[in-house]
C-alpha cells in the first residue's frame, strides 16, 4: 500500500481490552488507524494505541498477524490533500494515550440502554489521544468535517466511522477486508 491515507477499522480478536472495547460500543472493531505512505519499502501506519500516538508497521502488526482482521477503507478525494492532513496529524506523535476516555464510553452504553443518545456530546475527558480520535482528526484535516456532525469532540468509536463510511458511498469504498467473520 505504497499510497497513505486510508483508514483501517481493526478487530483484534484476542485480550481484554479489545473485547472490553467492542462491548462497550457495541462494536465489530476494536481499532482504528490510518495508513501512511510506505517507508523504504515498508506499509506503515499511525495509530492511538496503549502507548499513546505512534507510527508503526502494518505489515508486521496487521497484514501478517493471524490475530488482527481489518477492513481498509479508501477515502475518494485527491491524494494531496490527504498528504497535507497526513502532515497535520504528524503532530499528534508522541501524544498520550487517552485511558479515561473509556469513562464516556460507558455512560453512552449506559445511556443507550435506557434510550437516551450521547452522541452528540463531548467526551468529558481530555486526556490524549484515542485510536478514533486521530482517525476524526484527519478526517476534518480532509476537509470531512461535515461527515462528523452530530457527534461530540472524542466521542467517536471505531464503529461509528465505519457506520459514517456506509453512509457516505460518495466519500468512502471498502477496498480490502480480511479475517473478519
Amino acid at each position: 500500500m505504497s499510497f497513505g491515507g486510508h483508514i483501517v477499522l481493526a478487530d483484534t480478536k484476542t485480550g481484554i481490552i479489545p473485547s472490553v472495547i467492542k462491548w462497550m460500543t457495541n462494536s465489530q472493531f476494536s481499532h482504528s488507524f490510518i495508513t501512511m505512505p510506505d517507508t523504504l519499502n515498508t506499509p506503515m501506519c499511525i495509530e492511538a494505541a496503549e502507548n499513546g500516538v505512534d507510527f508503526t508497521r502494518f505489515d508486521t502488526s496487521y497484514v501478517n498477524n493471524q490475530n488482527e482482521g481489518y477492513e481498509v477503507w479508501n477515502i475518494k478525494i485527491d491524494q494531496s490533500i490527504k498528504d497535507q492532513a497526513l502532515i497535520s496529524i504528524l503532530s499528534d506523535l508522541e501524544m498520550s494515550y487517552g485511558y479515561l476516555d473509556f469513562f464516556y464510553f460507558i455512560a453512552r452504553k449506559i445511556c443507550a440502554v435506557f434510550g437516551k443518545d450521547i452522541r452528540n456530546l463531548n467526551n468529558w475527558f481530555n486526556s490524549g489521544m484515542i485510536c478514533s480520535q486521530l482517525c476524526v482528526a484527519y478526517l476534518i484535516a480532509c476537509g470531512l468535517q461535515n461527515v462528523v456532525i452530530g457527534f461530540g469532540q472524542g466521542s467517536i468509536a471505531p464503529q461509528d466511522l465505519r457506520d459514517i463510511f456506509v453512509a457516505h458511498p460518495e466519500l468512502f469504498e471498502l477496498s480490502q477486508s480480511v479475517r473478519l467473520s
